[in-house]
Protein backbone atom coordinates (compact mmCIF):
# COMPACT_ATOMS: atom_id res chain seq x y z
CA UNK A 1 0.00 0.00 0.00
CA UNK A 2 1.39 3.39 -1.01
CA UNK A 3 0.40 6.79 -2.32
CA UNK A 4 0.57 6.63 -6.11
CA UNK A 5 -1.43 9.71 -7.14
CA UNK A 6 -0.54 12.86 -5.24
CA UNK A 7 -2.07 16.29 -5.70
CA UNK A 8 0.03 19.32 -4.79
CA UNK A 9 -1.82 22.61 -4.35
CA UNK A 10 0.35 25.61 -5.15
CA UNK A 11 -1.03 28.92 -3.91
CA UNK A 12 1.99 30.85 -5.17
CA UNK A 13 5.24 30.22 -7.00
CA UNK A 14 7.01 30.18 -3.62
CA UNK A 15 5.26 26.86 -2.87
CA UNK A 16 6.63 25.01 -5.89
CA UNK A 17 10.22 24.20 -4.95
CA UNK A 18 9.71 23.15 -1.29
CA UNK A 19 6.49 21.21 -1.87
CA UNK A 20 7.73 19.36 -4.95
CA UNK A 21 11.05 18.54 -3.29
CA UNK A 22 9.30 17.20 -0.17
CA UNK A 23 7.05 14.96 -2.24
CA UNK A 24 9.96 13.64 -4.28
CA UNK A 25 11.91 12.83 -1.12
CA UNK A 26 9.26 10.95 0.84
CA UNK A 27 8.01 9.03 -2.21
CA UNK A 28 11.49 8.10 -3.45
CA UNK A 29 11.46 4.67 -5.04
CA UNK A 30 7.67 4.65 -5.35
CA UNK A 31 5.71 4.76 -8.59
CA UNK A 32 4.15 8.21 -8.12
CA UNK A 33 2.27 10.55 -10.42
CA UNK A 34 2.19 14.16 -9.22
CA UNK A 35 -0.61 16.51 -10.21
CA UNK A 36 0.05 20.20 -9.69
CA UNK A 37 -2.85 22.63 -9.35
CA UNK A 38 -3.04 26.42 -9.15
CA UNK A 39 -6.16 28.55 -9.34
CA UNK A 40 -6.73 32.03 -10.68
CA UNK A 41 -9.97 34.06 -10.88
CA UNK A 42 -12.25 33.38 -13.82
CA UNK A 43 -13.70 36.84 -13.58
CA UNK A 44 -12.87 40.23 -12.12
CA UNK A 45 -15.33 42.92 -11.12
CA UNK A 46 -13.83 46.39 -10.67
CA UNK A 47 -15.95 49.46 -10.19
CA UNK A 48 -14.65 52.93 -10.84
CA UNK A 49 -15.95 55.59 -8.44
CA UNK A 50 -17.90 57.76 -8.38
CA UNK A 51 -20.17 56.57 -11.18
CA UNK A 52 -19.73 52.80 -10.66
CA UNK A 53 -18.82 52.04 -14.24
CA UNK A 54 -16.70 48.89 -14.83
CA UNK A 55 -13.14 49.88 -15.64
CA UNK A 56 -12.37 47.78 -18.74
CA UNK A 57 -8.68 48.68 -18.79
CA UNK A 58 -8.20 47.68 -15.17
CA UNK A 59 -10.05 44.39 -15.68
CA UNK A 60 -7.93 43.59 -18.74
CA UNK A 61 -4.76 44.26 -16.71
CA UNK A 62 -5.95 41.96 -13.92
CA UNK A 63 -6.60 39.14 -16.39
CA UNK A 64 -3.14 39.61 -17.86
CA UNK A 65 -1.54 39.49 -14.41
CA UNK A 66 -3.48 36.29 -13.62
CA UNK A 67 -2.27 34.72 -16.87
CA UNK A 68 1.32 35.60 -16.00
CA UNK A 69 1.02 34.11 -12.49
CA UNK A 70 -0.54 30.95 -13.87
CA UNK A 71 2.23 30.57 -16.44
CA UNK A 72 5.02 31.27 -13.94
CA UNK A 73 3.74 28.72 -11.41
CA UNK A 74 3.20 26.14 -14.16
CA UNK A 75 6.67 26.62 -15.62
CA UNK A 76 8.26 26.36 -12.17
CA UNK A 77 6.26 23.18 -11.49
CA UNK A 78 7.37 21.53 -14.75
CA UNK A 79 11.02 22.38 -14.10
CA UNK A 80 10.89 21.15 -10.48
CA UNK A 81 9.29 17.84 -11.47
CA UNK A 82 11.73 17.27 -14.33
CA UNK A 83 14.62 17.95 -11.94
CA UNK A 84 13.23 15.39 -9.48
CA UNK A 85 12.36 12.86 -12.19
CA UNK A 86 8.68 12.82 -11.27
CA UNK A 87 5.83 11.76 -13.51
CA UNK A 88 3.64 14.84 -13.53
CA UNK A 89 0.87 16.89 -15.05
CA UNK A 90 -0.14 20.52 -14.65
CA UNK A 91 -3.75 21.55 -14.04
CA UNK A 92 -4.30 25.31 -14.09
CA UNK A 93 -7.86 26.11 -13.10
CA UNK A 94 -9.92 29.26 -13.21
CA UNK A 95 -12.69 29.66 -10.65
CA UNK A 96 -14.84 32.63 -9.57
CA UNK A 97 -12.81 33.16 -6.40
CA UNK A 98 -9.45 32.15 -7.83
CA UNK A 99 -8.86 29.98 -4.75
CA UNK A 100 -6.27 27.29 -5.51
CA UNK A 101 -7.72 24.90 -2.91
CA UNK A 102 -11.31 25.21 -4.11
CA UNK A 103 -10.08 24.87 -7.69
CA UNK A 104 -8.31 21.65 -6.72
CA UNK A 105 -11.29 19.87 -5.17
CA UNK A 106 -12.26 17.87 -8.25
CA UNK A 107 -8.67 16.68 -8.68
CA UNK A 108 -8.34 15.96 -4.95
CA UNK A 109 -11.13 13.41 -5.02
CA UNK A 110 -9.19 11.27 -7.48
CA UNK A 111 -5.90 11.45 -5.58
CA UNK A 112 -4.45 9.30 -2.80
CA UNK A 113 -3.02 12.28 -0.94
CA UNK A 114 -3.13 16.08 -1.10
CA UNK A 115 -0.10 18.18 -0.13
CA UNK A 116 -0.08 21.89 0.67
CA UNK A 117 2.39 24.24 2.35
CA UNK A 118 1.34 26.43 5.26
CA UNK A 119 2.06 30.16 4.84
CA UNK A 120 4.93 31.83 6.65
CA UNK A 121 3.07 34.35 8.75
CA UNK A 122 6.29 35.96 9.99
CA UNK A 123 7.07 36.75 6.35
CA UNK A 124 3.53 38.13 5.97
CA UNK A 125 2.49 35.35 3.61
CA UNK A 126 -1.28 35.14 3.44
CA UNK A 127 -3.15 31.86 3.30
CA UNK A 128 -4.59 32.43 -0.15
CA UNK A 129 -6.06 28.94 -0.27
CA UNK A 130 -9.08 27.75 1.65
CA UNK A 131 -7.46 24.77 3.35
CA UNK A 132 -10.71 24.01 5.13
CA UNK A 133 -12.18 23.20 1.72
CA UNK A 134 -9.47 20.61 1.10
CA UNK A 135 -10.28 18.89 4.39
CA UNK A 136 -14.04 19.14 4.50
CA UNK A 137 -14.88 18.86 0.80
CA UNK A 138 -11.96 16.97 -0.75
CA UNK A 139 -12.58 13.63 0.90
CA UNK A 140 -8.88 12.80 0.92
CA UNK A 141 -6.09 13.08 3.53
CA UNK A 142 -4.15 16.34 3.44
CA UNK A 143 -0.48 16.62 4.33
CA UNK A 144 0.26 20.11 5.60
CA UNK A 145 3.92 21.02 5.32
CA UNK A 146 5.30 23.72 7.62
CA UNK A 147 6.07 27.07 6.03
CA UNK A 148 9.66 25.95 5.46
CA UNK A 149 8.37 23.07 3.37
CA UNK A 150 10.69 20.72 5.26
CA UNK A 151 9.77 17.07 5.56
CA UNK A 152 12.11 14.48 7.02
CA UNK A 153 13.39 11.93 4.54
CA UNK A 154 12.89 9.22 5.49
CA UNK A 155 10.05 9.84 7.93
CA UNK A 156 11.25 7.81 10.92
CA UNK A 157 9.15 8.91 13.90
CA UNK A 158 5.40 9.47 13.70
CA UNK A 159 3.09 10.66 16.44
CA UNK A 160 -0.62 9.78 16.18
CA UNK A 161 -2.92 12.07 18.17
CA UNK A 162 -5.70 9.69 19.18
CA UNK A 163 -9.03 10.49 20.81
CA UNK A 164 -11.09 7.58 19.53
CA UNK A 165 -13.11 9.79 17.20
CA UNK A 166 -14.20 9.08 13.64
CA UNK A 167 -11.80 11.75 12.41
CA UNK A 168 -8.83 10.29 14.27
CA UNK A 169 -9.64 6.82 12.93
CA UNK A 170 -9.84 8.11 9.38
CA UNK A 171 -6.53 9.95 9.68
CA UNK A 172 -4.73 6.98 11.22
CA UNK A 173 -5.83 4.59 8.49
CA UNK A 174 -5.14 7.14 5.75
CA UNK A 175 -1.58 7.38 7.11
CA UNK A 176 -0.91 3.62 6.88
CA UNK A 177 1.56 3.94 3.97
CA UNK A 178 3.71 6.22 6.12
CA UNK A 179 3.18 4.32 9.37
CA UNK A 180 4.31 1.08 7.73
CA UNK A 181 7.72 2.52 6.83
CA UNK A 182 8.34 4.45 10.07
CA UNK A 183 10.85 3.23 12.62
CA UNK A 184 8.79 4.43 15.59
CA UNK A 185 5.07 5.13 15.99
CA UNK A 186 3.64 6.67 19.14
CA UNK A 187 -0.08 6.91 19.89
CA UNK A 188 -0.70 9.87 22.19
CA UNK A 189 -3.94 10.31 24.13
CA UNK A 190 -4.60 13.47 26.10
CA UNK A 191 -6.83 13.17 29.20
CA UNK A 192 -8.21 9.74 28.30
CA UNK A 193 -10.67 9.81 31.21
CA UNK A 194 -12.38 12.87 29.70
CA UNK A 195 -12.86 11.51 26.18
CA UNK A 196 -16.29 10.05 25.37
CA UNK A 197 -14.93 7.64 22.76
CA UNK A 198 -12.12 6.24 24.90
CA UNK A 199 -12.16 3.47 27.49
CA UNK A 200 -9.67 5.06 29.87
CA UNK A 201 -8.28 1.85 31.45
CA UNK A 202 -7.59 0.41 27.98
CA UNK A 203 -6.84 3.68 26.20
CA UNK A 204 -5.21 3.14 22.81
CA UNK A 205 -4.99 -0.64 23.01
CA UNK A 206 -7.55 -1.29 20.27
CA UNK A 207 -5.94 0.99 17.68
CA UNK A 208 -2.47 -0.27 18.65
CA UNK A 209 -3.64 -3.85 18.11
CA UNK A 210 -5.17 -2.92 14.77
CA UNK A 211 -1.90 -1.35 13.63
CA UNK A 212 0.09 -4.36 14.83
CA UNK A 213 -1.85 -6.53 12.38
CA UNK A 214 -0.48 -4.30 9.65
CA UNK A 215 3.03 -4.98 10.94
CA UNK A 216 3.23 -1.63 12.75
CA UNK A 217 4.47 -1.62 16.34
CA UNK A 218 3.05 1.38 18.17
CA UNK A 219 3.64 2.55 21.71
CA UNK A 220 0.75 4.14 23.60
CA UNK A 221 1.34 7.24 25.73
CA UNK A 222 -1.34 8.88 27.85
CA UNK A 223 -0.73 12.41 29.05
CA UNK A 224 -2.62 15.12 30.91
CA UNK A 225 -2.96 18.63 29.62
CA UNK A 226 -2.82 19.95 33.17
CA UNK A 227 -3.40 23.69 33.19
CA UNK A 228 -2.57 23.95 29.49
CA UNK A 229 -4.49 23.06 26.35
CA UNK A 230 -4.79 19.80 24.46
CA UNK A 231 -2.85 21.35 21.58
CA UNK A 232 -0.03 22.31 23.96
CA UNK A 233 0.06 18.79 25.39
CA UNK A 234 0.36 17.28 21.91
CA UNK A 235 3.05 19.80 20.94
CA UNK A 236 5.04 18.96 24.05
CA UNK A 237 4.91 15.27 23.19
CA UNK A 238 5.98 16.03 19.61
CA UNK A 239 9.07 17.73 21.00
CA UNK A 240 9.72 15.00 23.56
CA UNK A 241 9.57 12.23 20.95
CA UNK A 242 11.33 14.28 18.27
CA UNK A 243 8.56 13.34 15.86
CA UNK A 244 8.98 13.88 12.12
CA UNK A 245 5.25 13.86 11.42
CA UNK A 246 1.96 14.19 13.28
CA UNK A 247 -1.22 12.36 12.27
CA UNK A 248 -4.51 13.73 13.59
CA UNK A 249 -8.16 14.09 12.74
CA UNK A 250 -9.57 17.44 11.69
CA UNK A 251 -12.88 18.43 13.14
CA UNK A 252 -14.91 21.53 13.84
CA UNK A 253 -16.13 22.90 17.14
CA UNK A 254 -18.77 20.54 18.54
CA UNK A 255 -18.34 18.49 15.33
CA UNK A 256 -20.57 20.92 13.43
CA UNK A 257 -19.93 21.20 9.70
CA UNK A 258 -18.84 24.81 9.39
CA UNK A 259 -15.99 26.56 7.65
CA UNK A 260 -13.83 26.86 10.75
CA UNK A 261 -11.24 24.59 12.27
CA UNK A 262 -12.00 23.29 15.72
CA UNK A 263 -10.05 24.69 18.66
CA UNK A 264 -7.51 21.87 19.00
CA UNK A 265 -6.97 21.55 15.26
CA UNK A 266 -6.42 25.24 14.67
CA UNK A 267 -4.30 25.78 17.78
CA UNK A 268 -2.02 22.87 16.92
CA UNK A 269 -1.66 23.83 13.26
CA UNK A 270 -0.70 27.39 14.11
CA UNK A 271 2.19 26.30 16.34
CA UNK A 272 3.35 23.10 14.67
CA UNK A 273 6.87 23.10 13.26
CA UNK A 274 6.50 19.60 11.82
CA UNK A 275 4.31 18.35 8.97
CA UNK A 276 0.79 17.29 9.91
CA UNK A 277 -1.32 14.72 8.07
CA UNK A 278 -5.03 15.34 8.61
CA UNK A 279 -8.23 13.65 7.51
CA UNK A 280 -11.85 14.48 8.00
Amino acid sequence: MAYHTILAVYATQADVAPVTSAIANFTAGTDVHLIGCHGEPSQFVVLSAPIDVPDAATIAALYEQADVRMREVGDAFDKACEKQGLSHEWRPVRSPGGDSAVSALVSARSADLVVVRQPDREANEDMATNVEALLFEGGRPVLFLPSSGKLASPIKRILVAWDGSREAARATHDALPLLKTAEAVEIVIVDADKLPDIDAPLAGTDIASCLSRHGIHANVTTVSRGSGSTAEAISAQVSASNADLVVMGAYTHQRLREWLFGGVTRAFMERSSVPVLMSR
